[in-house]
């Protein structure tokens, strides 16, 4: 089993635009928005695989890279290559076409030469946007038990939600038998009534077989090239396809209102994962900012940076990344605050999403005014108000 654990190949799909993200995508790729407080999305699928043992990942880059290169750059160069091991960033290269990245098959097709150069028994494709804990030796373990050619992490899902995935369907023995992309009317599980199987966006498949659907799947002009509308659908067809059910926290960070609703899960008192669990560490780069400086204030129930400068008002339910400072009578509510942001005398922020070193005037509001703040911000359905990268009032 160890010889068969040390032949795994993981791509990881980083090139989505995150559209639904944006303006926190304005700038940067989606895997390498920061979540948490000190983390970027990116670091659960990185540190999940690294804590499984498997240390050869290939990131499949596009857009707005440079943030998510320069975070692996600092804070994940600790693959040792005399232990044939390594982190690999593969944008489009023109190796077998003249396009970028057209679909999430398309980008791995295009990456067959790298994938043979390697010669792994198993692939293991990750989506860079997740945030959860899992042990992929598990789901290989499942796939060996089952003799399976391809396996599929299902996770539990509100069927009314289900628009937004891939769904589901199994037999007894948790083989596929359909496979359907965003469906507007998806079947339920029969053991449970509302609720529906989503694909999670983590394929492990046998070498042979994906080399195969991928060649197929490029020569169908009529594609999209996309593994969950194109290449699942064909796969169970011929193939033996399972789900592995996964029934812990996962969360996909598609939207603004996913992405906050995530975070603030981060500051319950039992939070859906444990980063500081010392037998699972969910690694990243680590700024050089001193300890918290807190002088005076009210702060409950919140997360707080490295180099934060609380010198007074109040912060409540929020998640300060480091470097962020907080001036006296300030009030922060329910708020996620990106590193090097100054919050200024008399500032009230509520339910708000504000960037990296954005300065905001005194006596400042946001979050309390929809008509006000629709005039200058983004706002979610969800009534999430997001500041931009550096803004400033003009």
């Amino acid at each position: 089993m160890e010889t068969f654990y040390k032949k795994v190949l993981v791509i990881i799909l980083c090139g989505g635009k995150g559209e639904r993200l944006y303006p926190l995508t304005r700038d940067r790729a989606k895997p390498s928005v920061p979540f948490a407080g000190s983390y970027r999305i990116i670091d659960f699928s990185l540190s999940n695989s690294m804590n499984s043992g498997f240390r050869k990942i290939a990131l499949l880059t596009q857009y707005k890279s440079l943030s998510l290169e320069r975070h692996i750059l600092q804070g994940w160069s600790i693959f040792h290559p005399e232990g044939n091991e390594y982190i690999i960033s593969l944008p489009a290269q023109g190796r077998v076409s003249e396009h970028w990245y057209e679909g999430t098959a398309d980008a791995v097709f295009q990456n067959i030469y790298t994938i043979q150069q390697e010669n792994p028994d198993v692939i293991l494709v990750l989506s860079g946007d997740h945030v959860y804990k899992s042990d992929y030796r598990q789901i290989l373990n499942f796939f060996l038990e089952k003799n399976s050619e391809a396996v599929v992490m299902a996770h539990t899902w509100p069927a009314e939600e289900a628009s937004r995935f891939g769904v589901i369907s199994i037999d007894e023995d948790c083989r596929i038998k359909n496979f359907l992309e965003k469906p507007k009317k998806p079947p339920v599980i029969p053991w449970s009534p509302g609720q529906v199987l989503i694909s999670m966006g983590v394929y492990l498949f046998g070498t042979e077989v994906l080399v195969k659907a991928l060649i197929k799947d490029a020569k169908n002009s009529r594609s999209s090239h996309d593994f969950g509308k194109d290449v699942l659908p064909e796969l169970i067809k011929s193939n033996q396809t399972y789900a592995y059910i996964f029934e812990d926290y996962w969360q996909d960070i598609g939207t603004i209102d996913a992405y906050w609703e995530a975070n603030m899960d981060f500051l319950s008192e039992n939070p859906p994962i444990r980063v500081n669990d010392p037998s699972w560490p969910i690694r990243t780069y680590k700024p050089q900012y001193p300890s918290a400086y807190l002088a005076k204030g009210n702060v409950q129930n919140s997360l707080l940076g490295a180099g934060c400068q609380i010198r007074g008002g109040t912060i409540r339910d929020s998640i300060l990344s480091p470097g962020v400072s907080v001036e006296p009578g300030a009030i922060v509510e329910q708020s996620i605050v990106f590193e090097g942001t100054i919050i200024k005398k008399g500032d009230k922020i509520k339910k708000s999403i504000i960037d990296k070193n954005v300065v905001l005037p005194e006596n400042f509001q946001v979050g309390y005014d929809l008509d006000k703040d629709s005039a200058n911000f983004k706002i979610s359905p969800g009534g999430i108000r997001t500041i931009p990268k550096g803004w400033r009032l003009e």
